[in-house]
């Protein structure tokens, strides 16, 4: 696990952008098309993995923001697909926990999971200065 900044594009051999009201239904909605679209692209190898960690990053947004509008861009390259929330919350970045929280605390599971799942986890700012949380997974069998 590499819990580095990502770089700000990785290649792709396809992006797509994804803009979603702030709402409770953002994290299934955008899971739901993220996995529709992966496995479009022949990786269903990847999807369940891939589903835990958009909803993750997408409910991190949406719990933690106050933005209208969450934007997730998705690039899939040759070997792997990576994912950006960017997240509208100026001077805020996310803090990705190094182990597992207790059991009993309610919260700090979700981008433990993530780094646990994605083979690469960063977070920063976009071009715009805009902080925003992403991930990479690999397809199984990429070179």
């Amino acid at each position: 696990m590499n819990i580095s900044a990502l770089p700000a594009q990785f290649s792709p051999s396809v992006s797509y952008r994804l803009v979603v009201p702030r709402a409770a239904t953002a994290p299934k909605i955008v899971r739901d098309l993220v996995a529709v679209l992966v496995a479009a692209f022949g990786h269903e190898d990847i999807v369940e993995h891939l589903k835990i960690c958009v909803s993750e990053v997408v409910t991190n947004a949406y719990q933690h923001t106050r933005t209208a509008q969450i934007t997730v861009d998705v690039s899939l390259g040759s070997d792997n697909v990576t994912v950006w929330v960017n997240d509208g919350r100026p001077g805020w970045l996310p803090r990705v926990p190094s182990s597992a929280p207790p059991w009993h605390n309610e919260s700090g599971r979700g981008l433990y999971l993530v780094s646990r799942f994605a083979d690469r986890l960063g977070v920063g700012a976009n071009d715009d200065g805009v902080p925003r949380l992403g991930f990479s997974i690999g397809y199984e069998g990429a070179a």
